[in-house]
């Protein structure tokens, strides 16, 4: 579990409290994210997932981290070339330890592979191996507290999957949704206790998620009209 910067091997601990004290912005994949100008993460700290290099490059954004966790990802060759050619190459990738089979060679030196554990629960040190959660979120939101994330902000993070458009981004073979809602809300909303048990919060940024009830909301626009003043 080695990352290599040029001729230099590094272990996955050397990202431990790496961003500690930032903000961190997660980029889920929902359907909401496409409405975004996501302009405003240029500069950002930025953990990208699954498919959200294809919005990034819209936006001129560089995710510094990117996760997935579910192996079926790679089962489309579309999805699959997401992962291993459309990333910018300083972007370091984190991965389930599965996923290491069916990746692509060459990509060695940006890449960690982390085992999962049980499905439900939280890891604050995922150089152990992370809670799966049934969702991808649940292996950024865990990256995003090893590397000392204070503020967390969930951007497409919807939890709501239509038959149209369950993703922000066109799929010509369609993954289906697991029947898990519940279980992705239990999870995800249980992590805010250990960003705000170091002074932080994790706030969810889609208006229309099934987080609303359970994560305090963060407008985008008043985000927005902040730094423009």
């Amino acid at each position: 579990m080695m990352w290599r910067i040029g001729s230099k091997k590094i272990s996955l601990k050397w990202l431990k409290g790496k961003e500690s004290g930032k903000d961190v912005y997660i980029l889920a994949n929902g359907p909401s994210l496409k409405s975004l100008d996501l302009s405003f993460l240029r500069g950002e700290t930025v953990i990208g997932m699954n498919a959200s290099a294809l919005i990034e490059k819209k936006y001129g954004v560089v995710s510094k981290y990117y996760v997935v966790s579910d192996k079926r990802f790679m089962d489309v060759e579309e999805k699959k070339k997401i992962v291993t050619s459309d990333l910018c190459e300083e972007t370091i990738r984190i991965l389930r330890s599965d996923i290491e089979a069916v990746d692509s060679d060459g990509l060695e030196h940006r890449s960690i592979y982390v085992k999962p554990l049980e499905r439900d629960g939280f890891s604050k040190n995922i150089s152990n191996g992370f809670f799966y959660g049934c969702t991808t979120t649940m292996l950024a939101l865990q990256l995003a507290y090893y590397i000392g994330a204070k503020n967390v902000y969930l951007l497409g993070c919807d939890l709501k999957y239509p038959k149209e458009s369950p993703r922000f981004y066109k799929e010509e073979k369609p993954q289906l949704s697991d029947s898990f809602v519940s279980v992705q809300i239990k999870n995800i909303s249980e992590s805010r206790q250990f960003f705000q048990s170091r002074g932080g919060d994790l706030f969810g940024c889609s208006q229309d998620s099934f987080l609303r009830s359970y994560l305090p909301y963060y407008s985008l626009d008043e985000h927005r009209v902040k730094e423009d003043l």
